[in-house]
């Protein structure tokens, strides 16, 4: 068994200390315990739901966090795999939003490589279809200037 030792500042100790006193735990050890448990369970729930991913995801971008935000939206797309029930909608919006991550770090094969898997999913979307011509259109912009800048 694991052991944590932490230092906590005196008014979350009194009411550590008070909440002991009143009964509700039987020892400063138990309520720890119980209040750690409760923490873990609130984030394993909220990090097993595609769509508070992609929302966590869609945070981290806006916080200038990419990598961060590709491991909350790879996360939320390896639950819907292994879903029973997929939500295209939501399949479809949290690949939009990692084709995003990945224009935003320059990585343009990975990008169109994400939506031809994602064509093979939902083969009549336009909006799939639109992602891919941008992605070849930056990707060929991006080869333009480095030539250029070659020269």
């Amino acid at each position: 068994m694991s052991k944590v030792t932490l230092e906590i500042g005196e008014d979350l100790a009194r009411e550590i200390e008070r909440i002991v006193r009143d009964g509700w735990f039987r020892d400063q050890e138990t309520l720890v315990l119980e209040a750690l448990r409760q923490f873990i369970g609130a984030k394993t729930y909220l990090g097993d739901s595609p769509r508070m991913l992609r929302r966590f995801a869609a945070d981290a971008l806006n916080e200038s966090k990419p990598d961060t935000a590709l491991k909350f939206v790879d996360r939320a797309l390896s639950l819907l795999a292994a879903s029973k029930y997929s939500d295209l909608g939501l399949y479809q919006a949290i690949i939009e939003l990692k084709v995003q991550i990945l224009l935003v770090t320059d990585r343009f094969a990975e990008a169109s490589h994400t939506l031809e898997e994602a064509r093979e999913k939902l083969p009549n979307s336009p909006a799939i279809s639109r992602w891919i011509e941008r992605v070849q259109s930056r990707a060929r912009q991006v080869e333009k200037d480095t030539v250029e800048r070659q020269s």
